[in-house]
């Protein structure tokens, strides 16, 4: 299937013939210039330079992908851009991340929260996402994977949750069916209606507070996690469905309580994940201040730009088309670069997730009540006290 496409990328008559044909070049205006190709995961990689006056918008148009699928007989062709000026191709004969993918459990001494694995790239490394100092947007529609991507996060950061590195604290207000297995166990806090969500997010303000005070007055600027000091970890799964029953001034009261612990808990070790079904304005206010932006199925384009800005479906972050069946596809994009990276979670099931509950889940204290022995006197062991006439003299 690589053989034809091959053909009209490494051939100069046949490119410039596709470049006329496509609206991409002519004899009269001139053609991009074919830097590079080469084969990869998906199939063959392309780097171009466009014309003088082209634009990554010239080449993303879906029709006109489609048409240069259709034209090298490739089933999909993907563009994007590496650079100002350049466009890069990938011309796919195959998905990479078609099936679904499983991960064992993390090692205790294979743990970096700067680098937590949550699943795979389309280019086949580990799909690596930063936790600590960091706050993570991440978004889909119904069935799209977003509990794979939470369950996998909490896999990844397993062993410093049982070490107590990190402090989870949950926010379930649809009730917590999916993670009510781990609360009074691997989260610290766990909130299902708007009262205690509310609480959960005052008590963590107040002790970013306290914690900050600490740090300025011992001179650190970025804090290390440790067990008395560690990572706090909040995850608000589905803050949106607070609009179905909240009152309006709780709404306002979240936005504002979260908009605090975002802007100011990176440093201080407070991150923020917060997960959502359907972006927009009224669901997601403080969406600048995730430098971490996970995309996954969503229905509309404009629910793609809602997340990772205008512009992202012609650079690259196609949410609105991932089938289905892919659940945990996704985009990634990351503040500081204008690139996405096409990603899988792990899939976990419900065994494991219990799995994960069960392995990495602090160690409780001994909460029975101690024997009474105030009373007990070691002189008095009863020797003088009267028989009840049943003993047998020897």
């Amino acid at each position: 299937m690589l053989r034809s496409a091959v053909l009209h990328f490494a051939v100069t008559a046949f490119a410039r013939r596709m470049f006329t044909d496509l609206g991409l070049g002519s004899p009269a205006k001139g053609f991009p210039t074919v830097a590079s190709w080469d084969y990869d995961r998906h199939g063959l990689a392309v780097e171009l330079l466009m014309l003088g006056g082209q634009s990554l918008a010239d080449w993303s148009e879906e029709k006109t992908l489609a048409a240069m699928a259709d034209y090298v007989g490739v089933p999909q062709v993907v563009a994007s851009s590496p650079a100002p000026g350049w466009v890069r191709l990938q011309v796919r004969v195959n998905d990479t991340l078609a099936a679904a993918a499983t991960r064992s459990a993390a090692a205790p001494d294979d743990v970096d929260l700067e680098a937590v694995p949550v699943g795979l790239r389309e280019d086949g490394d580990l799909w690596l996402l930063r936790i600590l100092y960091a706050h993570i947007l991440l978004a889909g529609a119904t069935g799209s994977g977003k509990g794979s991507v939470l369950w996998s996060i909490l896999n990844g950061i397993g062993p410093a949750i049982k070490a107590k590195l990190v402090d989870v604290r949950l926010a379930d207000p649809k009730g917590g069916v999916e993670f009510g297995r781990g609360e009074d166990r691997l989260f610290t806090r766990f909130a299902t209606d708007a009262i205690s969500i509310m609480d959960l997010l005052k008590e963590a303000v107040r002790e970013l507070d306290e914690r900050l005070a600490r740090m300025r007055k011992a001179g650190i600027r970025k804090l290390v996690p440790s067990v008395d000091e560690p990572l706090i970890l909040i995850i608000i799964d589905e803050a949106a469905s607070l609009s179905s029953y909240a009152t309006r001034d709780e709404r306002e009261e979240f936005r504002q309580l979260t908009g605090l612990l975002l802007s100011k808990g990176r440093a201080a070790g407070v991150s923020v994940v917060s997960a959502l079904q359907d972006p927009s304005k009224e669901t997601m206010p403080n969406r600048q201040l995730f430098p971490v932006r996970i995309g996954l199925r969503l229905d509309e384009p404009t629910q793609v730009a809602m997340v990772h800005g205008q512009g992202a479906r012609d650079r690259g972050a196609r949410c609105d088309k991932i089938s289905e069946f892919t659940a945990g596809v996704g985009y990634v994009g990351e503040d500081g670069t204008t690139e996405f990276v096409r990603v899988r979670a792990f899939w976990i099931s419900d065994d494991q997730a219990d799995l994960i509950v069960d392995m990495y889940s602090p160690d409780q204290p001994d909460m029975a009540p101690a024997a009474d022995y105030s009373d007990f006197d070691p002189d008095d062991l009863g020797d003088d006290d009267p028989g009840d006439g049943m003993a047998v003299a020897a």
